[in-house]
């Protein structure tokens, strides 16, 4: 089992583009991380440094405290699963299986104890006497991650392995992959674009943006006290809502303004911004549209809005709102304990009211975008 270490890791194409920038971090032994982050984020090339796929302009990385900048990917210990599965189409699951370990000249018996063992684990015996064209996709993925199992390596690397299959096999697979952790015990890295992979898969998470860290920390610290406004609105689905707003400070206390209502902030927030000597301006306030709080009636420190789209999606609504201000807001309401008169006031161009409560609220410096409590 292995480590990973990156020190102020730099990739530079031949076209003088950065696209990974001072990265560091350490991936502890047997812990599962995920990089996470939207298309063309270099999350992918970050992982590919570490398999030797490609070069290091500047910086070390370390598996197990040695550097690995000019080693071979083949003596990396390291093996890889790819989105496009890259099997063998001409040979048998069986042989897709044993393939590295013939090239390593292990004894027959050895090749077939580890190749039993893997497709137990990955629960696909019945399949190792068909070829891949008879399988399915998500068995085709099982193949492709026993092929990484029978290696036994220091280090799995798993680039979006789960982005060519349908919703309803990414969500088994997701749950096999937990599983499959628990029983192979090694280094995990894992590259996705889907926040849903990274926080269910993740011991931690690294939320990448332009070849930058936005931030490091288990699925729910980022979800709880996101840094910045870019990790805040990536992280959480739908995402955060974000409109203008004014902090203010009367004395020693600090409270939230917006569209004429004000929102006194608890004990904790006002020392967080008394300890950084914030004082009154500008900012973006930020509230989860499962934090947001649904009143059907106008009540004091109430906002009113208009109810655009209401999206049925089975145990909850999603109500698209507009505010008096054009602030678009989206709001999940639990189904559960609607009535039939309210569930009927929600059309179209109807009134609805909001208020969020102070321990929900995230508060960003619109000029830096840094998060004023916790970045």
């Amino acid at each position: 089992m292995a480590s990973v270490t990156f020190e102020h890791v730099k990739k530079v194409y031949d076209n003088k583009v950065e696209v990974v920038h001072d990265f560091n971090l350490e991936i502890k032994d047997k812990e599962f991380i995920v990089f996470v982050g939207p298309s063309g984020c270099a999350k992918s090339t970050t992982m590919r440094m570490v398999a030797g796929l490609e070069d290091i302009t500047d910086g070390i990385i370390k598996i197990n405290d040695r550097v690995v900048n000019d080693v071979e990917p083949k003596d990396r210990d390291i093996a890889m699963v790819f989105q496009n599965y890259a099997l063998y189409p001409h040979i048998t699951v069986y042989e897709n299986l044993a393939f590295s370990l013939r090239l390593r000249k292990m004894k027959n018996e050895e090749v077939h104890k580890k190749v039993c063992e893997a497709a137990e684990i990955l629960g696909i015996t019945e399949y190792l006497g068909r070829k891949p064209k008879a399988l399915s996709g998500g068995q085709r993925q099982r193949v492709a991650i026993g092929r990484a199992i029978v290696r036994d390596p220091q280090v799995f690397l798993m680039d979006e392995p789960l982005s060519n299959l349908d919703a309803k096999l990414r969500n088994q697979m997701r749950s096999e992959i937990i599983l499959l952790r628990k029983r192979v015990n090694t280094t995990f890295i894992y590259v996705t674009h889907d926040q849903t992979e990274a926080m269910t898969l993740g011991d931690r998470i690294v939320v990448m943006k332009d070849g930058w860290i936005m931030q490091v920390g288990t699925p729910q610290e980022v979800f709880d006290t996101p840094h910045n406004l870019f990790v805040a609105g990536f992280i959480g689905s739908p995402q955060m809502n974000f409109l203008k707003a004014k902090l203010e400070k009367e004395g020693s206390t600090y409270s939230v303004s917006l569209l004429g209502v004000k929102i006194p902030l608890n004990a904790d927030q006002n020392d967080a911004l008394a300890k950084k000597g914030i004082g009154s301006q500008d900012i973006t306030l930020g509230v989860r549209p499962e934090h947001t709080t649904a009143l059907f009636d106008n009540q004091s420190n109430s906002i009113e809005c208009t109810i655009l789209v209401n999206e049925m999606m089975g145990s909850e609504l999603h109500l698209h709102l507009k505010t008096k201000n054009d602030d678009n807001i989206i709001l999940r309401l639990p189904t559960i304990d609607l009535t039939k008169e309210q569930r009927a006031q929600l059309t179209y161009g109807n009134k609805m009211y909001i208020t969020f409560q102070a321990k929900v609220m995230h508060l960003f410096d619109p000029k830096t975008e840094k998060n004023l409590i916790y970045g």
